[in-house]
């Protein structure tokens, strides 16, 4: 012990230095303070805990991961309330951030990941997809933004993320955390919704809905549509959907009590959030969820259930009038009946016209551009605008074309049925298998959501989809440290 005493001394900073940075600090809040910059005043006081953190994130990979969780979740937020644009940046950042923090446990051997967790199908299958948008930057209508946006977003930081999460998302515990990082971050968005529905928009949400002019898709006719913290409602309908449909599967799956009314409370608030979104696309999310549900649970009596549930909602919003005086029900029952929905018929009429224009283009018109918007007006063709994807997958379809879209549909679905071969032949484990598929039939219902929505590609939408299939990809490991978990306290 004596010997080491020294090398302890002489790794510690000089006590000269730690009273100089003390005194510097605390010269520069008193001078922050007085000029009145309390921004700057609070930044120097923050410093010190910040570059704890970061310190102590290059040990702990999984710090910066629920990090990164947390920001995507509340980017949007700090967006509209600071007024600045462009923060996606932050993710990346982080993104880096979480890189090194696992260079740096893979260097110094102090870890239990595992490197081959990145070669999965997951992975794998994405690499077909970063090869068509090398291809696409050779598109004659491509532009600067889109080339931009190819590298950075569709191959950069994707598939680095597709990586670490595979790596990240190694344990039981690990799993069990983020079951209850993402309850919180729902609550929150729960209460946030409550705030909204009965005291009201903040100054901040009123600029964005009425002089961003986001009130033409949230102030409607048939009622408000709710945003909660998110970036708007069709991404909060469709969270909350996901959250209704995971947080009820394992609500119903899980030995712990305690657990179970959390995870069953989350699922109520959920379910609200959904309703009070009056996203209608939201609902695919738990019906179709809940149908993938009943074909890989292998159970006779949670099929049975499960079925006799869904199709009493079903016809409950399809075939009753029942419940019209609340405006949310009206609203999610109109999902039923789409061909008496306005917007749905612009929609089909949109898309007709995209059909058209896209006929000539198999590969899409370029990323990041738009189909323009033609009128014909005595024989002579006008440009008004843009005709507006509206979609996730429309999107897709528009900027790489039907075999940009085909190939990205293969992917999703190529991922998916591996997922579903994982859950029902690899996990041993009842509870964990119930969760795995949770996150499969969820993943599943966000998926098919994005042929009316954007969410799928926005965050934290987007996020959930890769954290959930990390952790499917790794249920066989996890189902193995498990098992290894319950000898260990049997032979106790």
């Amino acid at each position: 012990m004596a010997s080491n005493t020294p090398y302890l001394v002489r790794e510690q900073p000089p006590k000269a230095l730690i009273y100089l940075l003390l005194v510097a600090g605390l010269v520069a809040i008193t001078y922050a303070i007085i000029a009145q910059k309390l921004l700057i005043a609070v930044a120097i006081i923050c410093l010190p805990i910040v570059i704890l953190a970061v310190a102590y994130g290059f040990q702990n990979p999984y710090f910066v991961y629920l990090l990164y969780a947390t920001y995507a979740f509340f980017f949007t937020t700090i967006s509209r309330y600071t007024l600045k644009v462009k923060l996606s940046v932050g993710l990346d950042v982080i993104l880096v951030y979480l890189s090194v923090s696992l260079l740096v446990v893979f260097y110094l051997k102090k870890t239990n990941f595992r490197l081959k967790d990145a070669v999965n199908i997951f992975t794998l299958s994405y690499i077909a997809w970063i090869i068509f948008i090398l291809l696409q930057l050779a598109n004659p209508h491509i532009n600067e933004e889109g080339i931009t946006h190819g590298i950075r977003i569709m191959i950069l930081e994707t598939f680095v993320l597709y990586i670490i999460a595979s790596i990240v998302s190694n344990s039981p515990k690990v799993l069990r955390n983020g079951l209850v990082l993402v309850g919180i971050f729902t609550i929150i968005a729960f209460l946030k919704l409550m705030y909204q529905r009965y005291i009201g928009f903040d100054s901040s949400e009123r600029y964005w809905l009425y002089v961003q002019e986001a009130a033409k898709t949230h102030i409607l006719s048939t009622g408000i549509r709710y945003f909660s913290y998110f970036t708007d409602a069709g991404n909060f309908g469709t969270v909350m959907g996901a959250i209704a449909t995971v947080y009820t599967i394992i609500g119903f799956n899980t030995r712990n009590r305690k657990f179970a009314i959390f995870y069953l409370s989350i699922a109520a608030m959920g379910i609200i959030g959904m309703l009070f979104s009056g996203t209608r696309g939201a609902l695919v999310v738990p019906f179709a969820g809940l149908a993938l549900y009943c074909l890989i649970c292998k159970s006779i009596k949670t099929f049975a259930i499960t079925i006799i549930t869904g199709l009493c909602i079903f016809a409950f919003l399809a075939f009753t009038d029942i419940g019209n005086g609340n405006s949310f029900i009206r609203r999610a029952r109109t999902a039923f009946r789409p061909t008496a929905d306005a917007s749905f018929n612009v929609r089909v009429q949109n898309r007709k016209e995209m059909a058209q224009y896209l006929k000539d283009y198999p590969f899409g018109i370029g990323i990041a551009n738009s189909i323009p918007k033609l009128w014909l007006k005595q024989d002579l063709t006008y440009e008004e605008g843009t005709l507006p994807p509206d979609s996730y997958f429309v999107s897709i379809w528009i900027q790489t074309g039907i075999v940009g879209l085909v190939l990205n549909i293969a992917i999703y679905l190529i991922t998916l049925l591996g997922c579903c071969y994982i859950v029902m032949f690899k996990v041993k484990d009842r509870y964990l298998r119930h969760e795995l598929a949770a996150f499969t039939c969820t993943v599943f219902g966000i998926l098919l959501s994005g042929y009316t929505g954007y969410a799928p590609g926005m965050p934290p939408t987007n996020f959930i989809i890769v954290a959930m299939i990390a952790f499917v990809m790794n249920g066989a490991y996890i189902d193995k440290q498990i098992t290894q978990q319950k000898l260990t306290i049997n032979k106790q």
